[in-house]
């Protein structure tokens, strides 16, 4: 967990709902923690199971006087594609296997479409008591959109 420590944190949003990423100067991509992925995950096309809960949860909830639309898919566009398996190139220069994706988020107020890389490695770390994460925003992240960290203020500007 010493490695994760010392990094800045900030809160990103995805469908209104609040997720604490890691800025890491030391990571050259964008990573996602295969549990925050699986946290999404929706059947598509949804099967017949999903449908009748959908329809006895609309008819159970709604009523006449204020009728509650409960959408069939509610993660349908945080991931707008996956990419496949795709090689990159680690920190300790071996060469690893990934599953990458495009990621929507919003930051600041500010809406985000980037490529990621899911790795299931981080599941080890992004569940420590110390430092909680979903996810790294590396250096091609930060150019990109020309984010600077003052890394003795633990502080973000954009």
């Amino acid at each position: 967990m010493e490695k994760f420590k010392a990094q800045p944190t900030i809160l990103i949003q995805v469908k209104g709902m609040g997720f604490t990423f890691l800025l890491d100067t030391s990571y050259k991509y964008n990573l996602l923690t295969s549990c925050f992925v699986d946290f999404f995950h929706e059947e598509y096309p949804p099967s017949q199971e999903r449908i009748e809960f959908h329809k006895r949860l609309k008819s159970h909830f709604s009523t006449t006087d204020s009728p509650i639309e409960i959408p069939l898919y509610l993660f349908r566009d945080v991931f707008q594609k996956r990419e496949g398996i795709k090689r990159i190139k680690c920190k300790n220069g071996a060469i690893m296997g990934c599953e990458s994706t495009i990621f929507n988020f919003e930051c600041n107020g500010k809406v985000y479409s980037e490529l990621f890389y899911i790795d299931p490695s981080l599941c080890s770390y992004c569940n420590s008591k110390e430092k909680m994460f979903s996810g790294v925003l590396g250096t091609n992240f930060l150019k990109k959109h020309k984010w600077i960290i003052d890394f003795n203020k633990l502080e973000i500007n954009t």
